[in-house]
């Protein structure tokens, strides 16, 4: 059996499709067995590694077509979860480091662990099957989030970026925010549809065991497409047992983000998400956790969205 399930999402014609495959390959390549577990709805249809053994596999899950959203899928994923710890994660989302799962399981100490530090691969293309981001290095001058790759395999920063905390003040206080600016605009993958202001760390990415998991609810499954459902399920968890933050224990235990386009930016799905957790925070987690059991408990009567 796995030690840890890897938990993905990949849903309509995301760009994540090209990516996937060496995404899952960095996985597999860990030093902590892990299993891939896909679910995928629409028109995603991804190309996987190939397995290296009945323990190091990914499997891939046909959801309803109507789970289009990142949380919904990650649900059916987890069902089907073998491993008793999951990593809950992105299709477009390499791990860094073949330790970097042993890494998570030694700083979550028991606990869930959230938020690792995450670069942003610029104008990455399609890569081919069984390449693995897993053992490129990012080199630059410190802290820098933006990475383009060399042909020597490393991972350079530009160095015209800049990094600024909020609340604003000198350096990087402990437990300020980290918000990232990115290169000129030349230099952004997809121009005016790159997000201009994202925190350099992956909000969606968490390791967590699957009793804490089923004991919240899961994901909420009233959100739809893109946003929400990660923050949400951060504050389930938090009240539901310790809590920590990668980006504030260690900067070096990182990820790989591939670029892409925002198309869900500015739209009326994303600003009704927004709205709905907004709603379930200032009703509190209690209250969240509470409906969310429910609503899992009658998947027949289980609202799917807004």
């Amino acid at each position: 059996m796995p030690e840890v399930s890897v938990v993905v999402p990949l849903y309509g014609d995301h760009e994540a499709r090209g990516v996937f495959a060496s995404v899952a390959a960095a996985w597999l390549a860990q030093s902590v067995c892990c299993e891939v577990v896909l679910a995928t709805a629409g028109d995603a249809v991804p190309v996987v590694p190939p397995d290296l053994d009945a323990r190091r596999r990914v499997r891939v899950i046909r959801a309803p077509e109507t789970s289009l959203a990142a949380g919904l899928l990650r649900n059916v994923a987890a069902a089907r979860a073998r491993a008793p710890v999951l990593y809950l994660t992105d299709a477009d989302v390499a791990p860094l480091g073949r330790d970097f799962v042993a890494r998570a399981l030694e700083l979550a100490a028991g606990g869930a662990l959230a938020q690792p530090w995450m670069y942003r691969l610029v104008g990455a293309a399609e890569l081919p099957v069984g390449w693995a981001a897993v053992d490129l290095v990012p080199v630059g001058e410190d802290p820098f989030c933006f990475v383009r790759e060399d042909p020597d395999g490393v991972l350079r920063g530009f160095p015209d970026e800049r990094l600024v905390w909020d609340p604003p003040r000198a350096g990087a206080p402990e437990g300020a925010t980290p918000r990232a600016l990115p290169p000129p605009r030349a230099r952004a993958p997809y121009g005016p549809h790159s997000r201009l202001w994202r925190a350099p760390y992956q909000w969606g990415a968490m390791l967590v065991d699957r009793r804490t998991f089923d004991g919240v609810g899961g994901y909420c499954p009233r959100y739809l497409g893109w946003g929400g459902e990660d923050v949400d399920l951060l504050a389930k968890v938090a009240a539901h047992t310790r809590l920590r933050r990668g980006r504030q224990l260690d900067r070096s235990w990182s990820c790989l983000h591939f670029e892409h386009r925002t198309p869900y930016d500015g739209t009326e799905q994303q600003a009704a998400n927004e709205r709905l957790l907004a709603a379930r925070i200032a009703a509190g987690p209690d209250a969240m956790i509470e409906q969310d059991l429910a609503e899992h408990a009658d998947p027949g009567g289980m609202p799917q969205g807004h």
